[in-house]
């Protein structure tokens, strides 16, 4: 009867460590924008080693991966079996790595446009402006991502035309649909989403590396799903 209760005994000290050490913590959702990426697992408890594998790779094709916590230090690599190994540990929220690509023979330039967003939580996608991004209301993962009230986010653009032009589009918590389109935007630009009184009288400003405002269009364009 002794030996019973310490094997119960031990069982339960046991059962309590999984659940302390492991077995009782979260998990959270790793995100994954692009059909060339590959992962042992979907979703990562806090603290543990995630390891991404891309080898999607095309001939005259340059690549940009981005995880969409910038305090997360992600490692990078390549290997011959795998292609490109992206290695980070999984903070305690849900992460996204996105990859960029744009045929290297051709000319382009990077912009690093910074948005600040002062009305609500909401996500934010910045794209060019092609008819296909007017026409769709699918524009596939935030650019910017989703974005709190107050925050600020910098974001890397592709510009392949110097005339090129681009749009913003916006939905916040409260499913308000927010737009601008025809914005002229360089390095070191940036964007603030503003009000002065409600979510109704928000605007898009685009304001260029010196501060000066070139641009600023009324914001709000409807509530989704509202009849």
């Amino acid at each position: 009867m002794r030996r019973r209760k310490q094997l119960i005994l031990m069982i339960s000290v046991v059962i309590m460590m999984f659940a302390l050490f492991g077995c009782g913590r979260p998990k959270y959702k790793l995100n994954l924008d692009s059909s060339g990426f590959q992962s042992r697992k979907t979703q990562y408890r806090a603290g543990e080693t995630v390891t991404v594998y891309f080898d999607a790779i095309a001939t005259d094709t340059n690549y940009r991966f981005r995880l969409d916590d910038s305090s997360v230090e992600m490692t990078q690599s390549y290997d011959a079996g795998h292609g490109y190994v992206f290695t980070f540990t999984m903070p305690d929220h849900e992460v996204s790595l996105s990859c960029e690509s744009y045929n290297s023979m051709l000319p382009y330039t990077t912009i690093a446009v910074t948005f600040d967003n002062e009305v609500a939580d909401a996500d934010v996608w910045i794209l060019p402006q092609t008819e296909k991004n007017l026409e769709t209301s699918l524009w596939g993962r935030a650019t910017v991502g989703k974005l709190g009230a107050g925050k600020t986010k910098e974001v890397y653009l592709t510009e392949f035309d110097p005339a090129q032009t681009w749009l913003v589009r916006i939905i916040d918590v409260d499913h308000a649909y927010y737009s601008a389109d025809d914005l002229k935007l360089g390095d070191g630009f940036q964007i603030v989403f503003r009000s002065d009184d409600s979510r109704y009288d928000s605007v898009i400003e685009v304001l260029d590396r010196d501060g000066t405002v070139l641009s600023s269009a009324k914001a709000f364009t409807g509530m989704l799903g509202a009849e």
